[in-house]
C-alpha cells in the first residue's frame, strides 16, 4: 500500500510536502513499539524531522541510533524526504505550553465552515489529485486534506496565529512560531 501511495502521489506538485508528512506516520514503525512509547515525531521542516522525548536519556539513545532512522526512513519515504532528526526532551505525556495539545473533537471539525477562500484553496489542492489513478488513494488524500483545512481553521478561530515567515499555526506571543524564531539572528 505504502508503495501505490508514493507512486500514486509522486506527479504532485504538493509530494515532496506529502512525503514529509508521511514522516509523522511512520514514526512508531521506524522506531519500534517501546521507542514509539517514549517519543512523538511532532513536525518536519525543511529534511528536519522534529521528536520529542519523554526524557534526556530517551533523546541520548534515539541519537546513538539517528543514521539508522535516518536509513530506515529514506527506504519508506525515498532518499532525502528526512535529512536529520533533532531529539527534544520535553516529554512525551505532559503538556508544554509552547506545544499546546489542543485538539478538536470528530464532532467538532465536522461542524467548521470554511470560508469561501479556504474552500477555493481546498478545491485546488483536491483538484491537483485528480492524476492519481487510484480511486482510494485519491479520495483518502482528498478527505485528509479536508481535515486539515477544518483543522487550521478550527485552530484559528480559538486564538492560534500562522507564522509571518513559514504560515505554520502556533499559540505563542510572537509573530514568528518557535522554529522561525532560532533561525532568527
Amino acid at each position: 500500500m505504502a508503495e501505490a501511495l508514493m507512486q500514486a502521489i509522486a506527479p504532485l506538485e504538493s509530494a515532496p510536502l506529502i512525503r514529509q508528512s508521511l514522516a509523522l506516520v511512520c514514526w512508531p514503525r521506524v522506531v519500534g513499539e517501546q521507542a514509539a512509547k517514549a517519543s512523538r515525531a511532532e513536525m518536519i521542516r525543511n529534511g528536519v524531522l522534529f521528536v520529542r522525548t519523554r526524557s534526556s536519556t530517551w533523546s541520548q539513545e534515539l541519537v546513538l541510533h539517528k543514521h539508522k532512522l535516518l536509513q530506515k526512513l529514506a527506504r519508506l519515504l525515498g532518499p532525502g524526504v528526512v535529512t536529520d532528526i533533532v531529539f527534544r526532551a520535553q516529554g512525551v505525556d505532559g503538556e508544554d505550553p509552547s506545544f499546546p495539545e489542543e485538539e478538536p473533537t470528530a464532532e467538532e471539525l465536522r461542524q467548521v465552515v470554511l470560508t469561501d477562500e479556504e474552500q477555493e484553496l481546498l478545491r485546488a489542492r483536491q483538484a491537483a489529485l485528480e492524476s492519481i489513478p487510484n480511486l482510494r488513494v485519491r479520495q483518502a488524500i482528498s478527505h485528509r486534506l479536508e481535515m486539515e483545512a477544518r483543522l487550521y481553521h478550527w485552530r484559528l478561530e480559538r486564538g492560534w496565529k500562522a507564522c509571518k515567515k513559514c504560515q505554520v499555526l502556533h499559540k505563542t506571543p510572537h509573530a514568528l512560531c518557535p522554529l522561525c524564531r532560532l533561525e532568527e539572528p
